[in-house]
């Protein structure tokens, strides 16, 4: 048995792939336990792993700042993070882990398991092409010297890129090579293993719709972390359809959904799991975040795009339509053109097919098997 610590923060698509990792380790006998920021610890405690907070950056929550200092409080407080060189060596004092799995972006985090000599995995949670900011540009360019900052601080060498900062370690990526357009380049330690899901327990879903209702079910998912606000976005989806003949499921625990009107043919749910509610959708409206992006296609549901500015959604929204499994709008389109965009989905079986040949992929991915004997080597070799 080998003991892990997962290194996390509140990204929204970047803990459930983690939890997924844990719990197929855990099945082998590891042990594992996370490392992170208090807003995730009611998640990760409910699925039976022991969570620790950051002790002097736990305590940042992205919904508690003001929304135009919300990137700044990311890069001081998570992506490039110095008191990270002192918090991940306290934790690992008081409980040693045998390896780390250390998402890529927290780059104090890295660079404290790479001062320390520690077997770590460097988890790539989405599509590098999608979450990278182009070198050169001014959040490139802040990244870096951030880092380099931190990175001085701990007595290790200057990175010239923010690929630097992760790609010197073992690399573990949880989305398809399809979905990502910079796996041509990417190093030889990438291990491309497709999608990894949270599993939860057994749980149904109601539906509120007599069973022989054969209209389409719409699902509505956008995000689950506080950086976005959805409302705009769930209400202009609902003006959209409320007079088509389909029937709509707006889902999410943070997904922005109070105090709208609700037409009859919709129904407002509070979390329901992808595996629950998609076997049953025809077509997912949603910001693009990885994860919803990776279970849509594994269930074969196209998709229409509403991505938020920033992070990896635009991208993935593009590339889904790319590769013909969905249709990419503008996060701020009016209804008539949502509203056009569904009904092009649902007519057209192209859509459908394309999103079947992705869950194709995906499902004969190595997932979490593939990921779980890659990071057990990791931590065999020391």
């Amino acid at each position: 048995m080998a003991r892990f610590t997962f290194v996390v923060w509140d990204g929204g698509g970047n803990v459930g792939p983690a939890v997924g990792l844990a719990q197929g380790l855990s099945l082998r006998g590891h042990r594992c336990r996370f490392l992170g920021y208090g807003v995730q610890r009611e998640r990760v405690v409910a699925q039976g792993f022991a969570f620790d907070e950051l002790r002097r950056s736990g305590g940042f929550d992205v919904a508690r700042e003001p929304p135009d200092q919300r990137i700044g409080g990311f890069m001081r407080h998570v992506w490039s993070c110095p008191e990270h060189l002192q918090d991940l060596p306290e934790a690992l004092a008081a409980e040693p882990a045998d390896a780390l799995v250390v998402d890529f972006v927290m780059h104090g985090a890295l660079a404290a398991a790479e001062r320390a000599a520690i077997p770590t995995v460097s988890f790539v949670h989405s599509a590098i092409a999608g979450v990278v900011a182009p070198p050169g540009s001014a959040m490139a360019n802040a990244r870096v010297a951030a880092t380099n900052a931190l990175r001085a601080a701990a007595g290790l060498g200057a990175i010239e890129r923010t690929t630097d900062a992760w790609d010197r370690f073992p690399m573990l990526v949880t989305t398809l090579r399809e979905l990502d357009t910079a796996a041509a380049g990417a190093p030889a330690t990438a291990y491309y293993v497709g999608p990894i899901t949270e599993q939860f327990e057994s749980r149904e879903w109601q539906s509120p719709w007599d069973r022989g209702d054969g209209r389409p079910l719409v699902v509505v998912s956008f995000t689950t972390t506080g950086f976005w606000d959805q409302h705009g976005r769930i209400e202009r989806t609902l003006a959209a359809l409320a007079s088509e003949p389909v029937r709509i499921l707006v889902c999410g625990e943070k997904g922005g959904a109070s105090g709208l009107g609700v037409p009859p043919n919709a129904a407002i749910r509070g979390f329901i799991p992808h595996a629950a509610v998609l076997p049953s959708a025809s077509v997912v409206v949603t910001h693009c975040g990885h994860g919803t992006v990776a279970a849509s296609l594994t269930h074969g549901v196209p998709l229409v795009g509403l991505p938020n500015k920033g992070a990896d959604q635009p991208y993935l929204a593009q590339r889904v339509e790319q590769l013909g499994a969905g249709i990419a709008l503008d996060g701020d389109a009016e209804p008539d053109l949502i509203g056009a965009a569904v009904r092009k989905v649902l007519d057209d079986p192209r859509y459908a097919t394309a999103a079947r040949a992705l869950g194709e992929s995906i499902l004969a991915s190595p997932g979490v098997t593939g990921a779980v004997a890659f990071v057990e080597g990791v931590a065999r070799a020391t």
